[in-house]
C-alpha cells in the first residue's frame, strides 16, 4: 500500500532545496496514514533500472483537484524494468501483467534489456539477469510449459 517515486536526476538540485516539497510529502503521508497508504521511496533515476529516454515517454496521471503537481508514471516498458531490479514474487506477478499489457514480445524484451541502464550495484544487476532469463522463458515458452511466478 505504499507508493514509490522516481525523481529525475537532473532536478534534484531543484527539490532537495525546495521545502515546501519535504513539506507536502510529510502533510500526503498524514492525510494518507488512515486509508494505509503511504509515500515512502524516492528514488533518483540513477537509482532504479530505466531506459535512458524514460522521462521522455511517461504517461500522465489526471487527477482532479491537483492545482500544483502534475503527476505521471514510467511508461509500461520502463514499468517492467523497474520491477526487475528485486527478484520476488510479486514483482514477477507485477511484470506478467505489464507484459499482457504491452505489446513487449522476446524480440522487443531483447532490445529493452539492451537499452536498460542498470545501477552499478551488484545485487541489482544480478536479480535484472535472472529476471530476464525468467522472463525471456515466460515469453518464449509453451503456455503449458510456463513456469509459474516464483
Amino acid at each position: 500500500m505504499d507508493v514509490d517515486a522516481i525523481l529525475p536526476e537532473v532536478e534534484m538540485t531543484t527539490i532537495e532545496a525546495d521545502d515546501s516539497f519535504w513539506n507536502a510529502i510529510d502533510q500526503t503521508n498524514a492525510e494518507l496514514e488512515t486509508s494505509g497508504l503511504y509515500l515512502t521511496h524516492l528514488f533518483t533515476d540513477s537509482q532504479v533500472i530505466l531506459r535512458s529516454g524514460w522521462l521522455d515517454e511517461v504517461v500522465p496521471i489526471q487527477l482532479s483537484g491537483l492545482l500544483n503537481l502534475k503527476l505521471a508514471r514510467p511508461s509500461t516498458v520502463d514499468l517492467i524494468l523497474t520491477k526487475m531490479m528485486r527478484v520476488d514474487p510479486q514483482d514477477r506477478a507485477d511484470i506478467l501483467f505489464l507484459v499482457g499489457e504491452s505489446s513487449l514480445d522476446a524480440q522487443s524484451l531483447e532490445g529493452l534489456a539492451s537499452s536498460a541502464r542498470i545501477p552499478p550495484i551488484p545485487e541489482i544487476r544480478e536479480a535484472f539477469e535472472r529476471n530476464l532469463q525468467w522472463l525471456t522463458g515466460q515469453l518464449c515458452g509453451d503456455q503449458a510449459e510456463r513456469p509459474q511466478v516464483d
